[in-house]
């Protein structure tokens, strides 16, 4: 009885392995998901600082990002991180690697309003 318990839920899971649910009343994926707006883990905005954690495997560095600054008025500022380039270490790194950037290096002024584009979490 036990084994074809089993067998029944392993052809179910094989037969469900390979369904997608695509949302059919999307028109536009890019107005829901930026195709160049890295997915972070984590962001913090504090004391004239962004910093976020990012998928790695041991080489990623901020070298790897390319920052999009867009003033929207007053000192309110949009921020875009994308990734330029990939990370091809083999370093096991499930929390990712933490990076940060001054508003200063982003060009921003002190204690500005950031408003971060990049879609947050796992």
């Amino acid at each position: 009885m036990k084994f074809l318990t089993v067998t029944a839920f392993a052809a179910l899971a094989l037969t469900t392995a390979g369904c997608v649910i695509v949302d059919a009343d999307v028109k536009d994926l890019d107005a829901r998901y930026s195709s160049d707006a890295e997915r972070v883990y984590s962001a913090k905005i504090e004391d004239n600082t962004i910093t976020l954690r990012v998928a790695a495997s041991g080489c990623t560095t901020k070298d790897f990002f390319e920052a999009d600054v867009d003033h929207k008025g007053g000192d309110t500022f949009k921020v875009e991180f994308e990734r330029e380039k990939r990370d091809y270490c083999k370093m096991m790194q499930p929390n990712g690697e933490k990076l940060s950037w001054t508003f200063s290096e982003l060009g921003l002024p002190d204690g500005a309003n950031v408003i971060l584009v990049n879609p947050v979490g796992r």
